[in-house]
C-alpha cells in the first residue's frame, strides 16, 4: 500500500504524463486529493470523436501503468463545468 505522499506523487506523475501525451486536445489538473477520492479537471478542445469516458479512461490507464498495477482509479462521477471543461471524481484502490 502506498503512503498518502507516494499516492499523491503518483497521481501528479500520471497527470504530467497525461498532459505530455494528450496536449493540446486535453489537459489534466488535480483539483482535490485524499487517499480515497481524487478530483481531476480535464480541459481543452477535446478531439471530435472522443467521449468523456475515453478522456478519463486514458488517465486511469496511465495511473495503473505507472503504479505497475498496484493502484487503480475507479470512475465515480463526471460533471461538465463549461463547454470545454469536465471534472471527474475517482475513487482510489491501492
Amino acid at each position: 500500500m502506498l503512503s498518502d505522499t507516494d499516492l499523491e506523487a503518483l497521481i501528479n506523475r500520471a497527470i504530467s504524463l497525461y498532459n505530455l501525451t494528450h496536449t493540446p486536445n486535453a489537459i489534466a489538473k488535480l483539483i482535490s486529493f485524499s487517499p480515497t477520492l481524487i478530483t481531476v479537471q480535464f480541459s481543452g478542445g477535446f478531439c471530435t470523436g472522443c467521449s468523456t469516458m475515453e478522456i478519463t479512461e486514458a488517465f486511469v490507464d496511465q495511473t495503473k501503468t505507472l503504479s505497475q498495477g498496484r493502484t487503480e482509479l475507479k470512475h465515480s462521477k463526471t460533471i461538465q463545468t463549461n463547454p470545454h471543461t469536465i471534472q471527474t471524481f475517482f475513487t482510489v484502490k491501492t
